[in-house]
């Protein structure tokens, strides 16, 4: 059982083909045999392919035993309970609908009702397939239907969701369901006959293209492409829109900036849920992605930073003993220099912190710490993996000037330290601080001041990775580095 990842259950076994990490049983075989010993990656995930899913059927049973047994599986009862009766699952016809009206553009003529059977929310229709990746993404069954009707008002909306019994697939369907569950599992491109070397695992690698400041800039994202391939991990670049895909992986690498409530706050939470290592983690994203919890974590464990003061709308009185001017005022869930403004007196604060506290109930308050760069110590699983110094923006104070007219001047430069020449101190900081977070992957901040202080100004949980910056140093090596990471966190 050790190589076991998916039973498939279902009433026809003989029609599923076997291979090495899949067991295909029938719904009896799978009541009766309960020695079922979890692997390196816990207990094997159910795929019930059962014709029947109404209460107290076989079909609900499986999902019902699977659950009990601590299997995940496709449906779980709760999916079963939702598209057994229409009122549970009428409150995703609206969104359904609204994805279906951009992208299925079809004239209105006969036949003005159509219905579409997806597989593990795949459909050879590219008009078809975002609505059906969305509902499998909703009710996660193998197998649905979906009716779409033309209104009098000459628009497509879907009419009604069923399972359809896998037993009764067309027999001209039969090689797309094969194809979708091929996928789902990875063995489509795991067990490839033509391929000369086979990948052992999977990466998804979650990217916006059109993302201004990306955490890893497109070489970079090339070369953990390249550098995967020679280590055996198949890495493949996946977007916002690929969330039903999800389950085809063994890990999950967030190269988006994170915010908790977008889409990678998703995806990291969907990975958990599902057993597959994420960086980054849920929890990460919600530590590092809010100052005023760094503010207080940090404090409350003796790591030295710029003096600071969570405000509100009924604290804005700042005293110079407190904080002297100028100070800084950020949004909490801040990024690349954006929700950051220096004030220089009690008016302008007040003037800047009642526009930001219009956006958060709290804001931070601290103190301007002048220096010519910032340190940046990248962190992986408690371990130093670069230095490096950003530079202030031309004429600024940040490292990124985005009101600057011309392109050179919106961001500083870069200098790449060796580990081995960053300061202690400055070293020590960064590792005490990363560990409050977690054994993810960090970027912390750090300030040295003239009188040799040491500050940290915040640990991000999604700090950049730039080929021609980062690893200017390590080369392919740093990406070899976040990659073992990955195979570590597959094997644990």
């Amino acid at each position: 059982m050790d190589s076991i990842k998916y039973i498939i259950v279902t009433e026809k076994p003989k029609l599923i083909a076997e291979n090495s990490d899949r067991l295909v049983l029938s719904q009896t075989d799978f009541v009766r045999k309960v020695d079922y010993s979890p692997s390196k990656k816990g207990m094997p995930k159910v795929i019930n392919l059962s014709g029947n899913y109404d209460y107290l059927s076989k079909g609900y049973y499986i999902s019902l035993l699977a659950e009990a047994r601590g299997m995940p599986c496709i449906p779980n009862v709760s999916n079963i309970v939702a598209l057994n009766w229409r009122r549970n699952y009428q409150f995703a016809l609206p969104e359904l609908s609204g994805i279906l009206e951009k992208t299925f553009d079809e004239p209105v003529e006969e036949p003005l009702s159509r219905t579409y059977t997806t597989f593990f929310g795949r459909h050879e229709n590219p008009k078809i397939e975002p609505v059906a990746r969305r509902m499998f993404d909703l009710f996660r069954f193998p197998l649905m239907s979906f009716e779409v009707k033309c209104s009098p008002q000459g628009k497509w909306a879907i009419e009604k969701i069923e399972t359809p019994s896998f037993q009764n697939m067309a027999e001209r369907q039969s090689d797309r369901f094969t194809d979708a569950l091929s996928k789902f599992t990875g063995s489509a491109w795991r067990y490839e006959i033509d391929k000369k070397k086979q990948e052992k695992y999977w990466l998804a690698i979650l990217h916006d293209p059109k993302e201004e400041h990306a955490p890893s800039n497109k070489a970079a994202l090339k070369k953990f492409i390249s550098v995967g391939k020679k280590m055996g991990i198949w890495v493949e670049l996946i977007t916002r829109h690929d969330f039903s895909t999800l389950l085809e992986f063994d890990a999950l690498f967030l190269r988006e900036t994170t915010a908790i409530n977008n889409h990678t706050y998703r995806f990291a939470n969907k990975a958990e849920q599902e057993d597959i290592p994420c960086i980054d983690d849920t929890k990460s994203i919600i530590r590092c992605c809010n100052k005023v919890y760094l503010k207080e974590l940090l404090a409350s464990h003796h790591i030295a930073t710029p003096k600071s003061l969570i405000l509100d709308k009924k604290n804005l009185h700042l005293s110079e003993s407190e904080i002297p001017f100028p100070c800084v005022l950020k949004i909490p869930d801040g990024s690349f220099s954006r929700g950051v403004i220096k004030v220089s007196d009690k008016e302008e604060l007040r003037t800047q912190a009642t526009r930001m506290l219009q956006k958060s109930d709290f804001i931070l308050c601290q103190e301007f710490v002048a220096s010519d760069f910032d340190w940046r110590i990248g962190v992986l699983n408690n371990e130093p993996l670069f230095g490096i110094k950003y530079y202030m923006a031309q004429g600024h104070w940040q490292i990124y000037n985005h009101a600057a007219k011309q392109k050179s001047h919106q961001e500083g430069d870069d200098e790449i330290i060796p580990i081995e020449h960053v300061p202690t101190e400055v070293l020590d900081a960064a590792l005490k601080a990363a560990k409050l977070i977690g054994n993810g992957l960090y970027g912390v901040d750090l300030k040295q001041t003239t009188d040799g202080r040491v500050l940290v100004i915040e640990v991000n949980d999604n700090p950049n990775i730039d080929a021609g910056v980062e690893d200017k140093i390590l080369g392919d090596v740093l990406y070899q580095k976040i990659l073992n990471r990955f195979i570590e966190l597959i094997e644990e």
